[in-house]
């Protein structure tokens, strides 16, 4: 069943369907609810993902040097022109999206040793060739100690392997892609989870290089050090969206915007929307804050569109319940002025006021041109990381099985991405809590226990074992007939 089949059997059962758009909202709010509770709550066969993560190779900071100064803070490491299509340098970018921000610097050799150190990369800024860092501590502030121009060597590592947007419980880690694995066959392997207690007792190295065989994991970043969750973007607070004279022009009509932040390469929540007109001989003008007055450096902005009421094919209206992503159409080309690294549209942390782009393949001037733009993705408001022991110093795909969170059923004709027999579970249990709502508990505990009956089915059929150990004893004979048993021990830290 897809989203409107399920609102009009809970409608059915309920013998009531009011013509009122909040009401079916309301609905549709506790179909999704449901759906995703129940889909990411456990390991099903269908709610697993088997995904290549790839690692960052080592890299350095060329002919890098930092300096005081009497008048500002200095937190930039400045380095000779930066390239990001060399792997052995900290500007290298890797499938299109992926960079070294986020990933850590070391330092050493220099003169005043309170400059040695570990530092978490927030931007690298090929405008002015200069790396920003924050000390890895739950003080980031940094500010050199250095009277004159001081040559200091920087190394670059990837110490945290940040998850996909959707994960939310790892169910296994390991390396089995045989043709990208840069050292073959003896570089496969299973990877082994670690929990942070066991980690610390061990002691285990951060800087040590090797083949993985075991992970840790991380929901941030250690040393309660800021992360992206503490940035919530807010329409009209901080951003607004225009209609500036174009042509070519975006189809005319009513669009809704939202905005994320992207720091470290990891994105934010989305914002509230902002509803914008657009004329037939307009594109969209994106004003935003400099982002940099907060004190952190960047923290970039990306969009989001969705079509609320436009002039669509023949002059038809074309409407959409969901949002697009406008950063996932990639060009040779980078359509930034700052974040010239990144080939897609993305606002630069400075910038504050950007017109759409309307050159290459990201000029939109019908709906089908809007079509090519990605359907926004998950987002749960955070990410998982791990830490890989030891640390691959090359890139280095490493396979993740996961449990993920599903996409929201925002069109009438979306479908969970759940076998059929499945979708009745979601029914029963969206009318026991209507039922509820409307203070019938009879009926409500009714379909509770009907969903509860489904769900049993469900698990019977359907339900997985995560990736554990279990030791298995030796035979026993029971006291009363020769039948021999065996016991399951699951050990600690499996």
């Amino acid at each position: 069943m897809n989203l409107k089949e399920m609102r009009e059997m809970v409608a059915s059962i309920l013998d009531y369907d009011p013509d009122v758009q909040s009401y079916r909202d309301e609905i549709n709010r506790y179909i999704n609810n449901t759906y995703k509770n129940w889909f990411a709550s456990r390991p099903y066969e269908f709610s697993q993902k088997t995904v290549d993560v790839y690692t960052m190779p080592d890299g350095t900071c060329p002919s890098a040097a930092i300096t005081s100064s009497t008048t500002e803070i200095r937190n930039w490491i400045q380095c000779s022109a930066l390239d990001k299509t060399d792997e052995t340098e900290v500007g290298y970018v890797q499938r299109i999206r992926h960079s070294h921000e986020g990933s850590i610097g070391v330092i050493t050799d220099a003169a005043s040793t309170e400059n040695n150190g570990t530092y978490i990369i927030d931007k690298v800024d090929f405008g002015s060739n200069r790396v920003y860092v924050s000390k890895l501590s739950s003080t980031p502030q940094v500010d050199w100690e250095a009277a004159t121009l001081d040559g200091i060597s920087v190394a670059v590592r990837q110490r945290f392997l940040t998850l996909p947007a959707d994960c939310t419980d790892i169910l296994g880690v390991g390396i089995r892609n045989v043709e990208e694995t840069g050292s073959g066959t003896n570089a496969l392997g299973k990877i082994y989870n670690l929990t942070r207690r066991k980690d610390e007792d061990l002691n285990l190295r951060y800087d040590l290089e090797g083949t993985p065989t075991n992970f840790v994991v991380y929901d941030g970043y250690p040393e309660h050090t800021i992360d992206i969750d503490q940035f919530v973007p807010r329409a009209g607070k901080d951003f607004t969206v225009e209609g500036v004279a174009s042509s070519p022009a975006w189809p005319a009509g009513t669009y809704e915007f939202k905005m994320s932040y992207v720091w470290r390469g990891i994105e934010s929540q989305l914002s509230d929307p902002w509803e914008a007109k657009i004329l037939g001989t307009q594109k969209p003008r994106f004003k935003t804050y400099d982002t940099t007055k907060k004190g952190f450096q960047g923290l970039r902005k990306k969009f989001y569109v969705r079509c609320k009421s436009i002039t669509g094919k023949d002059g038809a209206i074309h409407e959409e319940t969901f949002f697009r992503d406008l950063s996932s159409v990639p060009v040779k080309t980078a359509p930034n002025t700052g974040a010239s690294q990144y080939s897609f549209f993305l606002i630069d942390d400075d910038e504050i006021q950007n017109d759409w782009p309307q050159a290459n393949n990201l000029v939109i001037d019908t709906v089908d041109d809007l079509f090519r733009y990605s359907r926004q993705e998950v987002n749960i408001g955070y990410r998982k990381r791990i830490r890989l022991y030891p640390r691959p110093a090359s890139s280095t795909p490493i396979e993740v099985r996961y449990v993920y969170t599903p996409p929201e059923l925002a069109d009438d004709f979306d479908r969970p991405n759940t076998p059929d027999d499945t979708h009745r579970y979601i029914v029963y249990r969206v009318c026991a809590e209507t039922f509820m709502k409307h203070n019938n508990p009879d009926m409500a505990d009714f379909y509770d226990r009907k969903a509860e009956k489904e769900l049993l089915k469900v698990d019977n059929k359907y339900l997985t074992q995560r990736s554990a150990y279990y030791v298995k004893d030796s035979y026993i004979s029971g006291p009363m007939r020769v039948r021999p048993f065996q016991t399951l021990t699951r050990l600690p830290d499996a």
